[in-house]
């Protein structure tokens, strides 16, 4: 019999955990926060019971996961909720060392890599014939195949990396070799993929959530209306819509991998064919996760069922048309749009108010974040 209330340790500082801090808090759980520094979101959030300074996982990942043995050691903890892609790593990768003291959600590391290095799971799709733009591995030895393999203009990507970093469009050899020696200097691998117009092909993204049984039980599919860098960036207008193909397409994809617990995986839609391509999967719920809450989809919930080896109701009854902005990244979209992109983009720029309308960040019940 599952406690009423449990102490659940939250890894990660970002926006899309405020969500999961309400949420958990209502239902009377205590949270406990970890944070890299004292400015951030979380360590202004309103909800947390305790908030642990550690060292960040980016700048310094080996005294992190120190620090993440050491508290289990030495604390009693129910449940650990990762929502980032570095979280979600050290998770799966140490995976049966973390349940000795806590019940976590994360697929298995060989289907996790496969997952979330960008060049495997383009070959898996390839493999498996799910829509995905045909795409290979670029290292010296496979540049000068690409002209031929890969027409261009075509892409190039980091297999691992977080949003936008690194993605770089190329229009000829030249510039490809240009852009490869220089991405090479900060990425350990890189991948070059065929370019998808954006002109006429709007993205999405599908934040599914996969049962103990590998049975997709939830995919909220999300219209990326508007991202920045405007080429190739982060969503900084969201809206929730209704897409058939896309849940069929996800779930096949996530079914067919054996993944488990949320998975953040995006489209754009190919104007030439009119078909959703897969382009990633992110390991986590997306940054803008509050959308799902709005739309009626409780995230938080889900992870402490599956963690806890609770059964997961299907949910497809969502709210559509639900609205979600990200007014930092909204205010340089502005910036770089051309009159005709500000003119008729949709849901509309200057809609600031609406009871389906949502910011990421600002709530008036957690104000100080």
């Amino acid at each position: 019999m599952r406690k009423e209330a449990l102490h659940i340790l939250l890894l990660d500082q970002g926006r899309q955990s405020l969500p999961f801090l309400k949420s958990l808090t209502k239902k009377g759980h205590r949270v406990t926060a970890v944070c890299h520094n004292r400015l951030n979101e979380v360590f202004f959030s309103r909800y947390p019971v305790k908030r642990l300074l550690w060292p960040g996982y980016i700048s310094n990942r080996p005294a992190f996961e120190e620090k993440l043995f050491a508290y289990l050691k030495s604390n009693s903890v129910d449940v650990i909720i990762n929502l980032s892609d570095i979280t979600s790593d050290i998770l799966s990768r140490h995976k049966e060392e973390v349940m000795k003291y806590a019940s976590i959600v994360s697929p298995d590391y060989p289907v996790f890599m496969t997952g979330s290095d960008k060049i495997r799971l383009m070959k898996y799709c390839m493999a498996k014939d799910l829509p995905c733009p045909k795409s290979m591995d670029l290292n010296q030895e496979t540049l000068p195949k690409v002209a031929a393999e890969i027409q261009f203009p075509a892409i190039i990507k980091p297999t691992r990396a977080v949003g936008a970093i690194g993605v770089t469009r190329v229009d000829n050899e030249a510039e490809l070799e240009e852009k490869f020696r220089l991405l090479q200097q900060n990425h350990d691998s890189l991948l070059v993929q065929q370019y998808i117009p954006i002109e006429g092909g709007k993205q999405y993204m599908a934040e599914a959530f996969v049962d103990e049984r590998g049975k997709m039980k939830v995919c909220l599919v999300v219209e990326k209306s508007r991202i920045f860098p405007i080429k190739a960036g982060t969503s900084s207008a969201n809206l929730t819509v209704k897409h058939k193909e896309i849940e069929h397409y996800t779930r096949l994809l996530l079914e067919g991998l054996q993944w488990r617990g949320p998975a953040d995986v995006d489209f754009i839609v190919d104007p030439r064919d009119d078909v959703p391509k897969i382009l990633e999967i992110n390991p986590r719920v997306t940054a803008g996760i509050k959308i799902g809450f709005k739309a009626g989809i409780d995230y938080a919930d889900l992870y402490v069922r599956l963690a806890l080896g609770e059964e997961i109701e299907e949910k497809w009854d969502y709210q559509t048309g639900v609205y979600s902005r990200n007014f930092f990244l909204e205010i340089l979209w502005f910036l770089s749009a051309d009159r005709k992109m500000r003119r008729n983009t949709d849901p509309p720029f200057f809609k600031i108010f609406g009871k389906d309308m949502i910011v990421q960040v600002f709530s008036f019940y957690d104000p100080l974040t």
